[in-house]
């Protein structure tokens, strides 16, 4: 869980100016997984003073910290450097609480 929404809030701006947003592909997906998208973002958008957080960001951050995993569950892991482990991880936490809310979290996973 994010120590702060000031957290998050900085964290998002800083993913927000690093991703390139010149393209739009389209893509299908369930809506239950659209509505999960959507609860992301309109739940790191609260954080921030403005909507700085699209669809496309939640998309990039997915699988951002799907590739950094480790780095970003484990401090120790050294895959993820500092920088990018410090804006993952307040981020993640959002997406950690979506899914634990819908029963899709790691406790779900355990059963």
């Amino acid at each position: 869980m994010p120590s702060s929404d000031s957290d998050v809030a900085d964290a998002a701006a800083r993913f927000h100016e690093d991703i390139p947003h010149r393209f739009q592909v389209s893509l299908t997906m369930s809506m239950e997984t659209r509505d999960r998208l959507r609860t992301v973002r309109d739940r790191i958008n609260e954080a921030c003073d403005e909507k700085v957080f699209t669809l496309d960001d939640v998309v990039h951050l997915a699988l951002e910290a799907t590739a950094a995993y480790e780095g970003v569950v484990d401090a120790s892991a050294t895959d993820l450097d500092a920088d990018e482990a410090e804006q993952l991880r307040p981020l993640t936490a959002v997406i950690g609480q979506v899914l634990d809310a819908d029963g899709e979290g790691a406790d779900a996973a355990e059963k």
